[in-house]
């Protein structure tokens, strides 16, 4: 597929389940600061600890590093892939500037970490228990025939013509008590999907043809959502989700191909939340964000 010289400009190489759920403010900055000043939206430790606990899990399934020509192999015990999962959650540096609740978080979470990972192996174990093989995420692209550059999507696993999309739910804080302590609870499972969850799902039914789920894992339990169970992932309302994030697309489409490839043009077609910036990202992306839009 050749790459039109107004997406080339921007930097704007293929679509996604995640572009397409973002605002535009926020797609135009992330897109700025990938392509022109090669920096990555920092991670937060509740985002970060879902992927540790997908680590863990694809240490035990033999799934590191999976690819179509590496397929599954020999997993490794549970303990030591809780270990090999722990091992890179060190490695995370809080954030600074939202008063120590990531910090506070990193510190809380990794005491639950272990349990989720062995959790959400068991609802694995469930829901391919049929399956002799699965496949981990690695990298697809398919066509989509309104949008002028390749889909792009990463499913969590996959197997025996259908696929599950693990979601984590770490613990929430209670209110501090009078000593200034805090507990922590643990969520239950989900039983229905967000509207973005639907809309991801939607893309990748309409990619690979597989039966769409969402593992739901908190640290006691689990649940599988699928057809069986949930209205919006059976296939008449994954039609309709899928055509509501065509039409996101189709609208980053026309905003960059209106820019012609001017980061000015673009940004003066688009109004930026900077209060909401400010808490995802923090200060320095505020002064970059300002800087684009020449606040």
């Amino acid at each position: 597929m050749t790459l039109p010289q107004y997406r080339e400009k921007l930097g704007s190489y293929h679509e996604s389940a995640s572009n397409g759920n973002m605002p535009k403010d926020q797609m135009a900055l992330k897109l700025y600061c990938r392509s022109q000043l090669k920096v990555s939206f920092p991670d937060a430790a509740r985002m970060m600890s879902g992927r540790i606990v997908q680590l863990g899990v694809d240490h035990h399934k033999g799934l590191i590093d999976f690819s179509p020509i590496q397929q599954q192999q020999e997993g490794v015990e549970i303990n030591e892939a809780i270990r090999h999962a722990l091992t890179d959650y060190q490695l995370y540096k809080p954030r600074t500037f939202d008063d120590g609740k990531d910090k506070e978080e990193l510190e809380t979470f990794q005491e639950y970490i272990p349990d989720m990972i062995k959790v959400a192996v068991e609802g694995l174990n469930e829901y391919f228990q049929n399956v002799n093989t699965i496949d981990g995420e690695y990298g697809k692209e398919y066509k989509e025939p309104r949008i002028d550059v390749p889909i792009l999507l990463y499913q969590d696993y996959s197997g025996g013509g259908k696929q599950i999309d693990l979601k984590c739910h770490l613990p929430l804080r209670n209110p501090l008590k009078k000593d200034g302590t805090r507990t922590w609870r643990v969520p239950k499972p989900k039983t229905e999907p967000s509207d973005n969850w639907v809309k991801q799902q939607a893309v990748y039914w309409k990619a690979t043809g597989q039966k769409p789920a969402l593992l739901s894992v908190t640290a006691s339990d689990y649940n599988i959502i699928d057809e069986t169970n949930c209205e919006l992932l059976q296939e008449d309302n994954l039609e309709i989700a899928y055509n509501e994030m065509v039409k996101s697309w189709e609208v980053t489409q026309n905003l960059l191909k209106a820019s012609n490839g001017s980061w000015k043009t673009l940004c003066s077609l688009i109004q930026p939340d900077m209060n909401e910036i400010a808490r995802l990202h923090g200060p320095e992306f505020v002064q970059i964000a300002k800087q684009l839009w020449e606040y």
